[in-house]
Formats: C-alpha cells, structure tokens, sequence
C-alpha cells in the first residue's frame, strides 16, 4: 500500500472495475496523485475519459477510498495497486488488469515462479475431482503457484491438495474477501492465507454476483503461464477463462475425459481445438521445465494412496469389485430435472458416499436425497452398501 494507492481505489469506484484505463494512465504518470489533483482540466488533457467517465469521477468522493482502505486495516488486508513493485508483472501486462488487488495472506512471487490455473465445473465427478486434487498436489510439491477460483467442485479440490502437501495457492474471488460466500469453503480460505493469498479486486463488503464471475475469471488466467481446464461442459465459465487465456497469450491444457460425460465436453472439445492435453501433472511440468528426474517422490496421478486425504473427497467405502464387467456409462436418452442430472453426471462407477455426493454437488441434502431417489426409481443409479451410489 503507498499514497497513490487511495487514488487507483477512486478510479475504481468511478470507472468501475476491469476498465483497461488505469493501466494506460500507468504509462502517462510517474505518480497518479497528479491527476486526480489535476481536476476537470487534466481529466479531460489526458485524452484516456469519455464524457461519461469524466463526469462520474468528478463525483466520486475520494473519501469513499479513504473508508476502504480504513476497512482494510481493521481486517488485516494488504492492498497492492498496480504502480507498486510488488504488484504482479504477468496481471500488469494484460489489458485491463485490476488497479487494486485487495489481499488477505501472502501473495506469493508469482513473477519468479511457475503458476498455474486448475479450473472446471462446479458439478464435477469423482473422476474429475480426484484429477483436480493430484493436479494441485503434484504440481505443488513442484514448486508451481496454483491458482483457481475457491469455487465447489473443480476449484475446491484444487486448492485443497496444494494444502495436503503445505504448498502455496491463490484463490481469487468475484467478492469482497470478508463477504459470505461459500460459507461451507471458509476453513479452507483460511487455510489457504497461511501459505498462500486469497485475492480480489473488489473492495470489502462487495457482495458476488453473476457478473462479477466473468471478470474475476481474467485474473485467474492473468496470473498465470498457463490454464488446465480438468472438466468443462461446453458453455462455462471454465471456457470463458480459456478465452480470456488466450487472449493474454497464456498457454491452454486439457484434461482428457469421459467422451460420453457432458462434463468433459468442454475439454475433451479443447483438445480437438489444440490444447495441450494432460494425462498426468508430469504434462505440465515437463512443458515448462523438461523431463522430471524426480517423479518418485510425487503422488501419481490416480494412485490409490490419494484418495485417504481429504475425507470429504472420497468415497467412504468401496463395496463394488468391478472385474470381469463391462463399465456402466452414463446414459444420453434420458430426461432429467437440473438436480438429478447433477447427481447423476457426478456419479461414475466407483461407489460414492452420500455424504460426499452432498459436499460435492453443492445441493441442499433433502434435494440429494430426492435426487437419489428419483434416480433409483427411473433405473438409473444403483444404491450399494453403506449407501454408496453409482451409476447402473
């Protein structure tokens, strides 16, 4: 945080948020104070402000800035804008890139070191999950920086096997830092501050929306060399990062899915386009650095060893031996509510836990358990022991 800091906070609150204004203004002073000190005269010699912003930052009170930046010590947060050193030379380089980041924890040298962003679907399957998580795991103890969303699904997951192995992470939200989103997430966010940074650029008390998502998602991508999507269905928010991705000339991967799950559409769809696909984290890793000469140490991709941490990611007890039968897939002829098609998409052939279909859906329990039901009764699942479910 410097003197110019509150000044970048007031072109926030006049132009709003992603305006590619701010970086432009970087290159035209050595010190932002002048313009705001210049008044009408200099906003308009400028030549960056319509009419309409130059009036809407004639009647931003630069005192609305100050109470930010108040709230932001009482909370313990850091506030970077974008003429600090500190600020990341990767997000500074895109073309409209955040004027303030708003950050609890500590932001790790994401210019010095290899980041990557693990993203995919809210409704993603213990498939999907599981890769998410070895992804996060491997790639940390490889000293990569991964970064994602703090989202259920895909995103949790990912964060959460960088914290099995005491990495660093960066979540960067479409809130304010202190607003209650995803309350059943927080001890993970906590978490995450101890060796990483959970990252915004909207002020405290900014509440999310479905807005502010597709902004967010820039950030995610800016921040890093590369983006691996591990299951997308084909309209996401996943894909919008990919996008965004590529417009900042970021590398893109995929992981190879399902090609009968509409929730590895989007990646399978990828790498048909020309992603790099990914089979293992060691894809990645030798992109940026060649061949691994130490992949013994790491967690491989789908070892069983994975799947004791974390609890709630796994299925409680496996009680179906799958030898010797043709693999059940997910069936297309079919009609279902939005509920029951996540849940059934979720399932696989591996028996999962009621409580872990609930954690990982993201649905109230009494709507999974209507779900199940409704699922057993067309057919189409099947309740195993210790009420395990998997798909019939």
């Amino acid at each position: 945080m410097t003197n110019r800091t509150r000044y970048y906070i007031w072109l926030t609150l006049g132009l709003g948020f992603a305006s590619p204004k701010p970086r432009r203004l970087l290159s035209l002073y050595r010190d932002i104070k002048d313009l705001y000190d210049g008044g009408e005269r200099e906003l308009r010699f400028c030549g960056i402000f319509n009419e309409n912003e130059i009036s809407k930052l004639l009647k931003t009170d630069i005192s609305k800035a100050d109470e930010i930046l108040n709230r932001c010590r009482e909370l313990g947060y850091d506030v970077i804008d974008i003429s600090e050193e500190t600020y990341p030379q990767k997000l500074r380089m895109i073309e409209d890139p955040p004027a303030v980041l708003y950050v609890e924890g500590k932001l790790p040298d994401i210019d010095k070191l290899n980041t990557i962003a693990v993203i995919g679907t809210r409704k993603a399957t213990v498939y999907g999950v599981r890769t998410a998580f070895e992804l996060g795991a491997n790639l940390s103890k490889k000293n990569f920086v991964v970064i994602s969303g703090g989202a259920l699904g895909i995103d949790c997951a990912a964060h959460r096997g960088v914290l099995e192995v005491g990495g660093a992470t960066v979540c960067v939200l479409g809130c304010g830092i202190d607003y209650d989103y995803l309350r059943e997430n927080k001890a993970m966010r906590n978490k995450i501050t101890e060796n990483g940074a959970v990252v915004s650029e909207y002020p405290p008390g900014t509440p999310s929306s479905a807005h502010n998502f597709p902004q967010r998602n820039r950030i995610i991508s800016g921040l890093s060399d590369g983006t691996v999507v591990v299951e997308a269905p084909l309209k996401s928010g996943s894909m919008i990062t990919v996008n965004l991705a590529l417009s900042q000339s970021r590398d893109v991967f995929a992981v190879m899915g399902n090609v009968d799950s509409p929730y590895s559409a989007g990646s399978n769809a990828l790498i048909k386009d020309g992603a790099i696909p990914v089979t293992s984290y060691r894809d990645i890793y030798e992109y940026y650095r060649g061949v691994d000469d130490n992949s013994d140490e790491l967690l491989p991709l789908n070892d069983k060893s994975i799947e004791e941490v974390p609890t709630k990611l796994k299925s409680k007890k496996d009680t179906t031996k799958t030898e010797n039968k043709p693999e059940p897939v997910h069936r297309k002829d079919i009609s279902l509510s939005s509920d029951e098609e996540t849940i059934y998409y979720l399932l696989g052939n591996a028996p999962m836990h009621i409580d872990t279909i609930i954690e990982t859906a993201g649905l109230p329990a009494f709507r999974v358990l209507r779900s199940l039901s409704s699922l057993e009764i067309k057919g189409l699942i099947l309740n195993a022991e210790g009420r395990n479910y998997i798909i019939k």
